[in-house]
């Protein structure tokens, strides 16, 4: 039995507390959690122990996964007021699902190495998840059966950052294409074409980019609410700010997302 601890409860997070409830890998998790908002814990609680704090949530438990929003989530979870390394018992290991940039992930290692925790990146893509992971081989260890039961795919991606700079690269990836996506929805509903059709037609013609039409005809795109197109482009900006940060660090020149950034509340239809 592995005990765990979810900080962040929101579509990662809780997806993850699903997955680790239903013992996909034969394995058994005990799971304990902590969000902001009181009615995910009530939403959960039939498969996770609700805690009041970070803290307490991780009190004693081998892994901890933190899946909040943003650095300043990430820094304030871990050692801010009730955070995770005022535990008294402290975890063995904690593994960052949040996709934020290489300066927090480094930080973060040091404040837990200080207390002697482990602590890797590993953020994570898809449905189901894949989990790119980076960090020292005997910290990959501790957390391996817990990612485990709860990715589809795991890998091991090196040094510690790794996971986060996989994650970077790929979304500049699917997020320019989001914008085009986007783009010629846009396009052929300004001159007439039903949305449905368009999406039709070119996943028919072109298989290579149905992911991102059913994005826009059904997940996140043009044919849903104002509010979800707005929470898509606010990510999707935040991950490639990070990538061209990443870019000008390494002293690679980024074109499409230099191009792509800044656009996306347009792309999307938003005012």
């Amino acid at each position: 039995m592995s005990t765990v601890a979810i900080i962040g409860l929101g579509a990662i997070g809780g997806e993850a507390a699903e997955k680790l409830a239903e013992g996909k890998n034969g394995r058994t998790y005990t799971i304990s959690g902590y969000d902001i908002r009181p009615e995910r814990l009530t939403e959960l609680s039939p498969i996770l122990r609700p805690a009041a704090t970070p803290a307490e949530a991780s009190e004693g438990v081998d892994v901890v996964l933190v899946a909040v929003m943003n650095d300043a989530q990430v820094r304030d979870v871990l050692t801010g007021e009730g955070g995770i390394l005022s535990a008294k018992t402290l975890p063995k290991a904690v593994l960052i699902l949040s996709t934020i940039t290489l300066p927090t992930v480094f930080w973060a290692f040091d404040e837990c190495a200080a207390k002697g925790v482990a602590l890797l990146d590993s953020a994570v893509s898809g449905h189901p998840m894949t989990s790119m992971v980076g960090g020292e081989d005997a910290g990959f260890e501790i957390v391996r059966p817990v990612i485990e039961g709860y990715s589809y795919s795991v890998v091991h991606c090196g040094k510690l950052g790794n996971g986060m700079r996989a994650k970077l690269a790929r979304n500049l990836i699917i997020y320019t294409d989001w914008v085009t996506a986007w783009e010629g929805a846009r396009l052929a509903l300004a001159a007439g074409v039903p949305l449905d059709k368009f999406v039709e037609v070119v996943t028919s013609s072109d298989k290579w980019v149905r992911p991102h039409m059913d994005m826009v005809a059904e997940g996140t795109g043009i044919g849903v609410g104002e509010s979800q197109r707005a929470s898509t482009a606010a990510y999707a900006e935040k991950d490639l700010r990070a990538a061209l940060a990443l870019g000008k660090e390494l002293g690679v020149d980024l074109p499409a997302a230099t191009l792509a950034v800044g656009r996306f509340p347009a792309a999307a239809g938003l005012k």
